[in-house]
């Protein structure tokens, strides 16, 4: 199937977005899939043509203006609009694209990376996402009563899984026919003050839990760090949800994501971006009750990408 795999970062995330870029080809992709980065103009970093040509010449850049979608939309905690250009990537990629994988600027890709996804069987639904640790908190998190209570305000049951909008997989015709993007939108214009996660709250509130679900391998995110569960989810896609990222300063995870991330720009025409990673990962506790319980509800799940814990 002809797929779009697409990263929007906005300036900040432009370099870490060309890293992820990066290992997503190293990972290797069908002949069917092309990767795209897509942002506006003053995203693009200087020295953008001095990218390793193996890199730049297999990416498609899209330089184009969201201004028309995002003036009158409020910010997110971030103060930026980003992460909302997802919304309507049917709107500027070629028409060949029958499926689209955006895909967050914050995460690292390994093994056979996203091949799997570009021939997932999306069973009817409009796009595939894995649930968030939002919803995985029920089963031992310390947030779990204001997590019940914020899926519930979006008008979530609480059967109903919130998903995290970091990786996703579009149908492209249905979320177009559907008309998702403006949909999110007007929600979030109407209900700011529910739209705590922006465009991915919308979409929940939208959506209530009809979409095909990947296994936390395609979105290892958060506290999944914390629960040495490595070994078993075996991941594909770490996503770094919470701040600093790898390669900012203050950094707590895993010293050898942020290492990484400064290998690759060491070779890259920006060598001093990242701040220097630690040089060892503090000490965290796992929450053995937590990860008994979060493991005996992921063996209850079938999974789009056919993992099973």
């Amino acid at each position: 199937m002809p797929t779009a795999i697409c990263l929007t970062p906005d300036r900040r995330f432009f370099g870490p977005a060309l890293s992820v870029a990066s290992d997503i080809l190293n990972c290797g992709l069908p002949p069917d899939a092309d990767l795209f980065l897509v942002c506006e103009e003053m995203d693009v970093w200087p020295r953008f043509a001095d990218l390793d040509e193996s890199l730049r010449g297999r990416l498609k850049l899209i330089v184009t203006s969201f201004d028309d979608v995002t003036r009158n939309l409020p910010t997110n905690n971030n103060g930026e609009h980003a992460i909302t250009r997802r919304l309507f990537l049917d709107r500027v990629l070629p028409a060949r694209y029958d499926r689209i994988i955006p895909v967050d600027s914050d995460m690292t890709i390994v093994n056979e990376g996203l091949a799997p996804l570009i021939s997932l069987d999306l069973g009817g639904a409009v796009m595939a996402a894995a649930t968030d640790m939002i919803s995985y908190m029920d089963f031992g998190g310390h947030l779990a009563a204001e997590f019940q209570a914020y899926r519930s305000s979006l008008g979530m049951r609480p059967d109903m899984l919130y998903f995290n909008n970091g990786l996703t997989v579009i149908d492209r015709q249905a979320w177009t026919k559907a008309d998702l993007g403006n949909r999110t939108l007007r929600f979030i214009e109407k209900n700011p003050q529910l739209c705590l996660r922006f465009e991915q709250s919308a979409l929940n509130a939208l959506l209530k839990g009809d979409i095909a679900r990947l296994s936390p391998r395609f979105n290892f995110m958060g506290d999944f760090m914390l629960l040495d569960l490595e070994n078993e989810i075996r991941p594909n896609v770490y996503h770094f949800v919470n701040r600093p990222k790898p390669w900012q300063k203050g950094w707590a995870g895993e010293p050898r994501f942020a290492q990484a991330f400064k290998r690759w720009f060491a070779q890259s025409p920006w060598p001093d971006f990242p701040d220097d990673p630690p040089a060892e990962a503090p000490e965290r506790p796992v929450n053995h009750d937590f990860r008994e319980r979060l493991v005996a509800f992921l063996k209850t799940q079938r999974f789009a990408d056919g993992w099973s814990a």
